[in-house]
């Protein structure tokens, strides 16, 4: 359950994720078998599911995607970019294919257009099968094992079929990253926290004793004032001075880290992608932030006429 929630909280952009544009829109969900999140939803699934063992197998995680070029045409080297056309259809078609394949058993499905590099949808369904008796089991293999999984991805590809996306290649010699490898790998490549440098404070005046004491003493009694007074303003202001530049320097410090937390997340990915292509992506135009503006609803979504942005 802990693993489902790390799950839906990733999806939902409740924690920090390396790869993404902190400053990217809100995802979309698009379907939600119960609850306010994935993580409820797959709970809702969940409820009276009879398990074999400890380690049956409660949930699977599916990502739908599509490649660049069909996303944005002729700007696949734009990461984020997307046609809204496309992607509204791309997106309605792979929601439904999800609901025809798993009517009882998919928790949740959520879209994230583009903080990331293309479009994809995030699905997590259940793997529970309807008892002769009545009830559910789990059975993560009688739907996923890997006979089932290839004939998944024909099947999605014959879906995509009248966009003109095609299945990829069987047999295809690609080797699987895991996602601890990746992230990783992103945060292996981010620079050090910039170092933090402070002005000296101000050295505090010693307080006055003896004869010192008693003559400043009478000296206030008579409203005059004296030199061990004069030095106590000065410091005090100067203490003033020197507290605004350290605040000064640790916002310096915390915008540069950041930025520089932002292009190891997302333009290195980007720059890593296209090393070999001769191609250098300009970080001021993937790093730009996006206008303010209202996420679109999931109406708003897959509705006849869009207003997916």
């Amino acid at each position: 359950m802990g693993a489902i929630a790390a799950a839906s909280a990733h999806q939902m952009r409740q924690r920090p994720t390396p790869n993404a544009k902190p400053d990217g829109p809100a995802p979309i969900v698009l379907h939600l078998a119960g609850g306010e999140t994935p993580y409820q939803a797959a709970r809702a699934l969940l409820e009276g599911a009879e398990r074999r063992n400890r380690d049956t197998v409660l949930c699977r995680e599916i990502v739908l995607s599509a490649s660049p070029s069909y996303f944005r045409p002729g700007r696949e080297h734009i990461g984020g970019a997307y046609d809204p056309e496309r992607a509204k259809a791309w997106a309605r078609i792979s929601l439904a294919w999800a609901r025809r394949l798993w009517p009882d058993q998919l928790a949740s499905a959520v879209l994230h257009l583009a903080d990331e590099q293309s479009p994809h949808l995030h699905l997590l369904v259940v793997p529970r099968l309807a008892k002769p008796e009545g009830g559910w089991k789990l059975n993560s293999k009688a739907l996923f094992d890997r006979d089932k999984l290839r004939a998944l991805q024909t099947s999605y590809g014959e879906a995509m079929a009248p966009l003109g996306i095609r299945r990829g290649e069987p047999g295809s010699k690609a080797k699987h990253v895991e996602v601890s490898q990746f992230y990783g790998a992103v945060m292996s490549e981010r620079p050090p926290m910039p170092k933090l440098t402070l002005p000296p404070p101000p050295k505090k005046p010693e307080e006055d004793t003896g004869a010192r004491a008693l003559v400043g003493g009478v000296a206030a009694a008579l409203g005059i004032t004296t030199e061990s007074e004069e030095r106590k303003a000065r410091y005090e202001e100067e203490y003033r001075e020197w507290q605004a530049e350290v605040r000064k320097a640790k916002e310096a410090r915390q915008q540069a880290w950041d930025d520089l937390q932002r292009r190891a997340a997302y333009s290195n990915l980007v720059n890593r992608k296209y090393a070999n292509s001769g191609w250098s992506p300009k970080a001021e135009n993937i790093l730009a932030p996006r206008p303010d503006r209202k996420p679109p609803s999931t109406r708003d979504a897959l509705s006849e006429k869009p207003r997916m942005r």
